[in-house]
């Protein structure tokens, strides 16, 4: 079974998916945050899609307070639970945006084309690190 990683934003959300191995995470797509009840929707459909049996979202913590981004993400997590039955984990993201920009310009993606899969690559970075995390064990 695979995991799925989530990098929640307001009006984009970037998702990626490890292999059945949980070894390598991959860019998957990007979903239009059109609303809660679609967003979600929308996912639970990829969870029955792709076998999803685990899910890792990037949360922004900072050092002091919790922004307004963190708490949107929050409630994001809460209602997404409501709704599914499956192991919802949460990772810091606070730098991925910047290390996802620095991997597509080294990967040879045009600047005109990040918009199509900046979030992608968030969440792929989000994933690889908790794999890499759960591999070490």
């Amino acid at each position: 079974m695979k995991i799925l990683g989530i990098d929640y934003g307001d009006r984009k959300i970037g998702l990626a998916l490890s292999d059945k191995d949980r070894k390598l995470a991959s860019r998957f797509l990007t979903l239009e945050n059109r609303s809660m009840k679609n967003t979600i929707r929308d996912i639970k459909e990829i969870i029955v899609k792709e076998e999803i049996e685990e899910i890792i979202i990037g949360i922004p913590i900072g050092l002091k307070t919790e922004s307004e981004q963190t708490q949107k993400t929050r409630i994001f997590i809460d209602d997404l639970l409501k709704k599914i039955n499956i192991t919802v984990e949460t990772m810091n993201e606070v730098f991925t945006s910047k290390m996802a920009e620095e991997n597509l310009l080294n990967s040879g993606v045009k600047r005109e084309n990040f918009r199509e899969v900046i979030d992608q690559e968030a969440a792929r970075i989000i994933l690889q690190d908790h794999l890499d995390s759960k591999n070490k064990q």
